[in-house]
């Protein structure tokens, strides 16, 4: 995170906007002291990007489609203790 005095910010804000552009968060000092802080924007989710690209009909339907294929088939979680404890029984 980079920081800059509200002068340094005010002096020369397309640097700073630049640098959040990139990914950079960058917080504004008044002395000594945080007063604000500039963040990137979030990203969309790739589910939204990709219904942004396609015609409008296309694209409530891919959304649709894809959200439901995420609740028939959502990422498994597995802790190594699981995993380690079915290893150990498959050996003995």
């Amino acid at each position: 995170m980079s920081t800059a005095t509200l002068q340094q910010f005010g002096q020369s804000l397309p640097s700073w906007l630049a640098l959040v552009q990139r990914g950079e968060t960058v917080a504004i000092m008044d002395g000594g002291l945080e007063v604000a802080r500039l963040v990137p924007p979030e990203k969309p989710k790739a589910v939204d990007a990709l219904a942004a690209s396609l015609p409008a009909a296309n694209a409530e339907w891919v959304k649709h489609r894809l959200q439901e294929l995420e609740e028939i088939f959502p990422e498994p979680v597995i802790g190594a203790t699981e995993e380690l404890e079915a290893f150990r029984a498959d050996r003995f």
